[in-house]
C-alpha cells in the first residue's frame, strides 16, 4: 500500500457520508472534478473499489463499510493531536518573569497584582541578570522584558515599544552611572546626548539611584512618547520554542499593556 495523505482520507469520508461527487464537493468547498480526482488516485493507493455508481448516487463497497469508521475515528484522532494545547491559569503551580532594572520599581506591583488575580500560583518577579538569557532556555524563566538585542535564535523576542534616554537628577551634582545588567555595563549611551560626561560614582541599583538623585544625576530611560532621545527599544522574550506556548500567550498578553502603560 502506497503512503496516503490525510487530504485523501477526509475527501474519502466525506463522499462517504455525502452519496455523491456533487454533495461531497459542496460540503468542501472544491470543484466536483476535484473529489473525482482524489477518489481515484485514493482507490488506486488502495488497491481496492471504494465505491460503485448506481442510479441514486455512490454506494459504499463492502471495503469502504470496514474502513470507514476506522478512518474517521484516526482522522479525529489526528485533529485532536495537533489542536492547542488546554490550559487554565488556575492550574499553574509557578510563574518566573525577568523584568530589566528599570522596570521592577514602575511595573512590578501592578504586574503581580494583574497576575494574581487570575492563578493562585507562586509568582517570582526578578531582576534581569547575567544568567536570565541561560534560564529561559532550561525553561526555569517563563518570560522575560528587556532591551531589544542581538541574541540567540533560540531565543525570540518581540518588540513591545521603544524608550527614550534623558537625564535625571540634580545636574549641579555628580553623574551616577546607573549600570543594567546585560545593557549598559561596558558602554555609555549617556556621551551620544553629551560626550563630556563621565561618571563620578557607578552603582547597580535602581532604588539607590533614586536615593541619590537630590544631589546627583544619572541617565535613565523613559517612557517618552516623542522618543527625541537614545531611543531604545524594549522586548519581550522567551525560548523560542516556547513562543506559542498557551502559558507564554497568556503571560504575554497579560503583561505586554502593562509595560507599555507604565510610568518611568
Amino acid at each position: 500500500m502506497k503512503q496516503l495523505d490525510l487530504n485523501s482520507l477526509s475527501v474519502f469520508i466525506t463522499l462517504y457520508h455525502a452519496g455523491s461527487t456533487q454533495k461531497a464537493a459542496l460540503k468542501l468547498n472544491r470543484s466536483q472534478s476535484y473529489v473525482s480526482k482524489v477518489l481515484a488516485k485514493l482507490t488506486e493507493d488502495l488497491g481496492e473499489p471504494l465505491f460503485v455508481r448506481t442510479s441514486a448516487g455512490l454506494e459504499p463497497t463492502s471495503y469502504a463499510n470496514n474502513i470507514a469508521p476506522k478512518v474517521k475515528e484516526a482522522l479525529a484522532l489526528m485533529h485532536s493531536a495537533l489542536e492547542p494545547e488546554s490550559f487554565d491559569p488556575l492550574t499553574l503551580d509557578k510563574i518566573t518573569i525577568h523584568l530589566a532594572a528599570p522596570l521592577i520599581i514602575p511595573i512590578g506591583k501592578t504586574l503581580i497584582a494583574n497576575i494574581r488575580q487570575q492563578t493562585p500560583a507562586v509568582i517570582e518577579l526578578r531582576e534581569w541578570n547575567l544568567h536570565s538569557e541561560a534560564l529561559l532556555l532550561e525553561e526555569q524563566v517563563d518570560l522575560a522584558v528587556h532591551v531589544l538585542k542581538d541574541r540567540p535564535q533560540s531565543l525570540y523576542q518581540t518588540k513591545l515599544m521603544s524608550v527614550s534616554g534623558q537625564f535625571i537628577g540634580n545636574r549641579q551634582g555628580e553623574f551616577v552611572k546607573t549600570i543594567i545588567d546585560d545593557f549598559n555595563a561596558y558602554s555609555g549611551i549617556y556621551q551620544l546626548m553629551d560626550a563630556e560626561i563621565k561618571p563620578g560614582i557607578i552603582i547597580d541599583n535602581q532604588y539607590l539611584s533614586r536615593q541619590l538623585m537630590d544631589d546627583h544625576f544619572t541617565y535613565g530611560l523613559a517612557n517618552d512618547p516623542q522618543k527625541k532621545n537614545t531611543p531604545t527599544d524594549v522586548a519581550m522574550i522567551c525560548k523560542a520554542t516556547r513562543r506559542s506556548s498557551a502559558k507564554v500567550q497568556w503571560l504575554m498578553a497579560l503583561c505586554a499593556p502593562i509595560v507599555k502603560q507604565a510610568q518611568w
